[in-house]
């Protein structure tokens, strides 16, 4: 018949006719057991409202026909595209518990669109938004029990082999191993390795970034899709030397000249921060498959 445009605790004021702009929304759910469920729908297309009605309708296709109350997983992977072809935010994270596994899987879909949304950018309109979600009987959670290096000391041009055990439920244990090539003419000294989950890591290189206003639609969209993936174990290799970060850009162990300049700049500057973390490398352990949690930090010599 129309659409509503003001709704106050008194009244509401809108217009016949007028159609509301309103944004493709498409959900396939497949369980463990049962014929998958596919769910084609729309909703208003509004920087603030979008976010909310987005939550709604994930968790409502999931309640409709899964389990959420008792151990279970949910994978979600999908798309979020825009009207002017600005790149999509791209989803694909795993979310395990007892009771709220399902309405993390609603956050993790709204968050992100919210985020960009209310970002600043009017050109930012919602195209379509994609979802797939899979769902098991099944908490599959694994925690950083313990990690240790193939040797205490390495010289530069050498590989350092670390192994990374996780642990879960029922007594499970899962090991990966990775190399690192410790690079020709790496000085002497300590070098550490921090072994962690997407939490940890996207807190210690995102969280410059949350303070600091992009500089347009592309790099907001950007942060949104480099934030790392919960299903994974990242090991960040590291040196307590000065590092900085400009807009979320790492510019690690810079040369002195350029250093003098940043650390000058720093005070009169928004957008950069300097701290004593400057990373070298950062590799991924991948094939997971389950919620990876945990954080734990060796340390190699590398000597002369």
């Amino acid at each position: 018949m129309g659409s509503i445009s003001l709704d106050h605790s008194t009244a509401i004021s809108g217009e016949l006719g007028r159609r509301a702009a309103m944004v493709p929304v498409s959900i396939r759910v497949a369980g463990p057991k049962g014929k998958p469920s596919s769910y084609k729908l729309e909703i208003v297309d509004d920087r603030f409202l979008s976010p909310f009605l987005l939550q709604m309708t994930v968790f409502s296709a999931i309640d409709a026909t899964e389990r959420t109350v008792g151990a279970g997983s949910f994978l979600v992977t999908g798309r979020i595209e825009f009207r002017d072809g600005s790149a999509p935010v791209k989803l694909d994270n795993m979310f395990s518990g007892d009771a709220s596994a399902a309405m993390q899987v609603a956050q993790s879909a709204s968050i992100p669109l919210a985020y960009v949304l209310q970002g600043g950018f009017a050109t930012l309109r919602i195209k379509q938004v994609d979802l797939d979600i899979e769902s098991f009987d099944e908490k599959k959670q694994l925690q950083i029990d313990h990690v240790f290096a193939g040797r205490r000391e390495a010289r530069a041009g050498e590989s350092i082999e670390l192994t990374v055990g996780l642990a879960g439920e029922n007594g499970a244990v899962v090991t990966r191993k990775v190399v690192y090539p410790a690079p020709v003419g790496l000085a002497a000294g300590p070098l550490y390795f921090t072994v962690s989950d997407a939490g940890t890591a996207n807190l210690t290189d995102f969280k410059q970034t949350l303070g600091a206003a992009p500089r347009s639609a592309g790099q907001l969209v950007s942060n949104a899709n480099q934030l790392k993936v919960n299903t994974k174990v990242y090991v960040r290799v590291w040196r307590p030397d000065p590092a900085y970060q400009v807009h979320g850009q790492d510019y690690p162990a810079p040369p002195p000249s350029l250093a003098m300049i940043l650390a000058r700049a720093q005070s009169g500057y928004g957008g950069l921060s300097q701290t004593f973390n400057s990373k070298l490398a950062e590799l991924e352990i991948d094939g997971i498959g389950s919620v990876v949690t945990g954080s734990k930090t060796i340390q190699v010599d590398i000597k002369e």
